[in-house]
C-alpha cells in the first residue's frame, strides 16, 4: 500500500485503489461516481485542498477535514474511525456510515450531513462532541448501536432502524430534536435504558427536543430524587418556538424502571408547572412490558414524569444564610430544621445555602440554629465596647450590634454580657456556658429596628403547594461587636491603629526551689482602655503560686484566669469605659512562681500563646495592637544599647518552623543566623529593620536537636537556644 501526499489535481475515475493513507495537501482530488478508494490509514484533507467524493470513499481509521479545506460530493463515506471536520463540508446527498469496531468521535465544525448510518459492529458508538445537525435521515442499522449525545444536541428531520438496543443516549444536557406536526413522531431516547417518547402536534408544526433522565427529581430538573410511587424516569421536553402547540405526549418505560410501590393500574402523566407536580385522573398503563402512558392537550413544555394515584409531590424549601456585618458571606454549619406538617435538618456548606425537602404537608416552619465556636471573633474589645455602651461613652445603635452585644439573651444589655465576654475569654466554662448560643438568625424580610428585641428567628410557610425559595436569614454573631469581626470562620487579627502593648520582664537563671516574683512593667502608653492575652509556661521549671495586682490599673481577681494554671496556662482579660494613660516603666502586676527545676532561663519557659487568646491590646477609641513579651538581659556587662536587645523564639521546641522575636533600641541593620552543635551555618538572613519588636518566621526542614540562633546588630549580639524536633 502506499502513503499518497497529493499537492496537484488528480481524478480518479475508475479502479479500486488501496492506500495506507489519503492525505490531500492543498490538491483538487475527485473520485468519481462508482470508483471506489480505501485509505486503511486514514484520511487527512488540508491546506485548502478540495476532495470530492462521487464515488466511495473508505477509511476504517480516522477522517480529517482541516486548514480551511473543502469536503463535497454526493457518493458514500465508509469511516471506522474519527470524523474531524473543522473546515468546509458540503454533505449534498452524500452518505456517511460509520462503521468498524470501536467508538467514534464525531466534531461536525458547524456542518451538516445528509444522512448518515450507524452500522458498527458490537456495542460500539457514535460520539459526538459538538452540536449535530441530520438534514435527512439518521439510520440505526446494527443492535447496540447509539447515538451518545453528553451535552450536545442532535437534529435530525427524521429517524430509522431505532429499537430498545439502539437509540439516542441522552447522558446529559443533550437532547434529540425532531419536526412535529399532527404525525406521530417517535423520539428514541433513553439514558441507561430505552424510554422513548411519542409526540404529536394538532397546534402549529414546530421542533421539539426530548431527553430523558435515569431519576425523576421534586423539583422537575433539580432537588431531591423521588423514591415513592413513580417511574424513576424524567422526561425533558421543549420546543424550538414557545406557543401555538397541543400537543399529545406517550411516555414509555420498563417494569425495572418503576420503583418498589409503584402501582402501574393506577397512573399517569405529571407535568411540572408552576413549582411542583401537577395530578390528573389516573389510568392503568398499556402493554405488558414495556409500558406506556398518554397525556393530551398539552399546551405549555418542561419536565415530566410518570405516577401513582398515591404520590405525594416532594417540596424543597430553599435558602441562603449570611452574615449580616457584610451582606454577603455565608454561614457554615448552621443547622436549619424543619418543623410542621413534615420534619428533618441540614447543615450549611460555607456559601450558607440550605435545602430542605418535605414529603407531605402545606404548613412548615424553618429555624436555623448555630451554637458552636461561641468564642469565634470575640475580644476584649466586645467588652470594652459594651461597657462604653452601658457607660453613654459610645452607645450602640445598629439593631445587629445590639443582639449581638445581649450575650446572655436577656432582652437588654447589661455590665453581665461585659463580665460573661471577659470571663469566657478567660476560660470560665461558666461563664461560657452563659452563652446561651453561637449565633442568633433573623429572616432577611425583616427590617430590624432599634431596639430589636422581639425579632423573628424562624419563617413560617402556610399553604405550601410546590417549591419554595428565597428564604434567606441573617447571622448575627453573639459578642462580636467591633473589629475583628468574626469572617464566621475564624478569627483574624489587628488593624494596627493603636501602639502595641509591650511588657518588659526581666530574665533570670532558674534554681530550684526558689520563690520569684515576675514582674510586668509596660511600655509607654497613652490610652489603654482594654487588653488580652494567654501566658504558656512550663511547670517542670515553675509553678504559679498567685498574682500581685498593683494600682496602676484597675486589675481585679476577675480580670485572671487561673483556670488551667497546673496545665501551665494564664489568661488575663482586662477591660474599662475610660482609657488610661501608662507611663514608661509601669509596673502593673507581679506573678509569683515556685521553681522546680534549675538549669535554664525564665525566657525559655515561658512566653505569649496567641492560639489560645491572641494577644491584644485596645485604646478607647476601640483601635487594637498586639500583645509582645520582651525579656531584659540579666547581664550587667553590656553598653546601654545591647542591654536593650533582645531575642528568642516561640514555639520552642518547635517542628520545621519556629517564629524568631527580638527587639531593636533602634533602627540598624541586623543579622540573624541559625547554626547547629557543631557550629555548622543552617540558615542566615541580613537586613534592615526599624528600632521595636520585630519578628521573622523561619523554616527548619530536616533538622533534629539542640540549636542555637544568633543576633548581631551594631549594638552587641544576643543568642538563644532553640530545640528541633522531627
Amino acid at each position: 500500500m502506499k502513503h499518497l501526499v497529493f499537492a496537484l489535481t488528480l481524478a480518479i475515475c475508475s479502479g479500486n485503489p488501496l492506500w495506507a493513507q489519503l492525505h490531500n495537501q492543498g490538491a483538487t482530488i475527485k473520485i468519481s461516481g462508482g470508483t471506489s478508494v480505501t485509505a486503511a490509514n486514514g484520511v487527512i484533507n488540508s491546506d485548502a485542498g478540495a476532495l470530492t467524493v462521487n464515488g466511495t470513499l473508505t477509511t476504517p481509521a480516522k477522517l480529517s477535514n482541516t486548514s480551511g479545506a473543502t469536503l463535497q460530493g454526493n457518493g458514500q463515506y465508509h469511516i471506522g474511525g474519527d470524523w474531524a471536520n473543522d473546515a468546509i463540508f458540503n454533505a449534498d446527498t452524500s452518505t456517511v456510515t460509520f462503521e468498524g469496531a470501536q467508538n467514534s468521535a464525531l466534531s461536525s465544525g458547524g456542518s451538516a450531513f445528509y444522512k448518515v448510518i450507524l452500522d458498527k459492529a458490537g456495542a460500539y458508538h457514535l460520539l459526538p462532541a459538538d452540536n449535530m445537525d441530520v438534514t435527512g435521515t439518521l439510520d440505526f442499522q446494527a443492535a447496540d448501536n447509539q447515538v451518545v449525545l453528553s451535552n450536545y444536541d442532535l437534529h435530525a428531520a427524521a429517524l430509522s432502524g431505532y429499537d430498545a438496543t439502539r437509540y439516542v443516549r441522552t447522558t446529559g444536557a443533550g437532547s434529540l430534536w425532531l419536526p412535529v406536526d399532527a404525525n406521530p413522531a417517535v423520539f428514541p431516547v433513553g439514558n441507561s435504558n430505552y424510554n422513548p417518547a411519542t409526540l404529536s402536534n394538532a397546534g402549529e408544526p414546530d421542533l421539539y427536543k426530548v431527553r430523558v433522565a435515569d431519576t425523576v427529581r421534586a423539583g422537575g430538573a433539580s432537588g431531591s430524587p423521588l423514591t415513592a410511587d413513580a417511574v424513576g424516569r424524567g422526561w425533558f421536553v421543549g420546543e424550538s418556538t414557545p406557543g401555538g402547540s397541543e400537543i399529545s405526549l406517550t411516555l414509555q418505560w420498563n417494569g425495572s424502571e418503576e420503583q418498589a410501590t409503584f402501582d402501574r393500574s393506577q397512573a399517569y402523566v405529571s407535568h411540572y408547572l408552576a413549582g411542583s407536580w401537577d395530578t390528573q385522573p389516573t389510568a392503568a398503563a398499556g402493554g405488558n412490558g414495556p409500558y406506556s402512558l398518554t397525556r393530551t392537550g398539552v399546551t405549555s413544555l418542561s419536565p415530566f414524569a410518570v405516577f401513582d394515584g398515591d404520590f405525594t409531590p416532594l417540596i424543597d424549601i430553599s435558602g441562603i444564610i449570611r452574615w449580616e456585618h457584610d451582606g454577603s458571606s455565608g454561614i457554615k454549619d448552621a443547622t436549619v430544621t424543619l418543623s410542621g406538617d413534615d420534619t428533618g435538618s441540614t447543615l450549611t456548606p460555607a456559601d450558607g445555602s440550605y435545602t430542605l425537602t418535605a414529603s407531605n404537608g402545606s404548613n412548615f416552619t424553618v429555624t436555623p440554629t448555630k451554637n458552636i465556636n461561641k468564642l469565634n471573633g470575640i475580644t476584649i474589645g466586645d467588652a470594652l465596647a459594651i461597657q462604653q455602651h452601658i457607660a453613654n461613652v459610645n452607645p450602640i445603635t445598629d439593631p445587629f450590634k445590639l443582639v449581638a452585644a445581649d450575650v446572655n439573651q436577656s432582652n437588654s444589655i447589661t455590665t453581665l454580657d461585659a463580665t460573661l465576654i471577659n470571663q469566657a475569654l478567660l476560660g470560665n466554662p461558666a461563664a461560657l456556658a452563659q452563652f446561651k448560643t453561637s449565633w442568633r438568625f433573623v429572616p432577611a424580610s425583616f427590617n430590624l429596628t432599634a431596639p430589636p428585641w422581639g425579632f423573628p428567628e424562624k419563617i413560617d410557610l402556610t399553604g405550601v403547594n410546590g417549591n419554595v425559595s428565597g428564604q434567606d436569614f441573617l447571622g448575627i454573631k453573639i459578642g462580636d461587636l467591633i473589629e475583628s469581626f468574626a469572617d464566621p470562620a475564624h478569627f483574624t487579627g489587628n488593624n494596627g491603629d493603636e501602639s502595641p502593648l509591650a511588657w518588659q520582664v526581666q530574665d533570670r537563671v532558674l534554681e530550684a526551689g526558689q520563690d520569684i516574683e515576675v514582674s510586668f512593667q509596660a511600655d509607654f502608653l497613652e490610652n489603654i482602655a482594654a487588653f488580652q492575652f494567654a501566658l504558656r509556661f512550663d511547670t517542670q521549671f515553675i509553678q504559679l503560686q498567685s498574682v500581685e495586682k498593683l494600682p496602676v490599673l484597675p486589675l481585679g481577681d476577675d480580670h485572671f484566669g487561673l483556670f488551667e494554671a497546673e496545665k501551665g496556662e494564664l489568661r488575663v482579660a482586662w477591660s474599662h469605659h475610660e482609657g488610661f494613660e501608662l507611663p514608661h516603666g509601669s509596673e502593673v502586676f507581679i506573678l509569683h512562681f515556685k521553681t522546680g527545676q534549675s538549669g535554664t532561663m525564665l525566657s525559655d519557659v515561658v512566653a505569649l500563646d496567641d492560639e489560645q487568646l491572641p494577644g491584644l491590646v485596645y485604646n478607647n477609641m476601640l483601635e487594637n495592637n498586639t500583645v509582645q513579651l520582651q525579656f531584659k538581659p540579666i547581664t550587667g556587662t553590656n553598653t546601654p544599647d545591647e542591654a536593650n536587645i533582645t531575642l528568642d523564639n516561640w514555639p520552642n521546641p518547635f517542628v520545621h518552623s519556629t517564629t524568631l522575636r527580638f527587639s531593636l533600641p533602634e533602627a540598624c541593620r541586623a543579622q540573624l543566623r541559625v547554626l547547629d552543635e557543631s557550629g555548622r551555618e543552617l540558615w542566615r538572613l541580613e537586613k534592615n529593620y526599624p528600632a521595636g519588636y520585630q519578628q521573622e518566621r523561619i523554616e527548619l526542614n530536616g533538622t533534629n536537636g539542640a540549636l542555637v540562633c544568633e543576633l548581631t546588630t551594631p549594638g552587641g549580639t544576643r543568642v538563644c537556644k532553640m530545640i528541633s524536633v522531627e
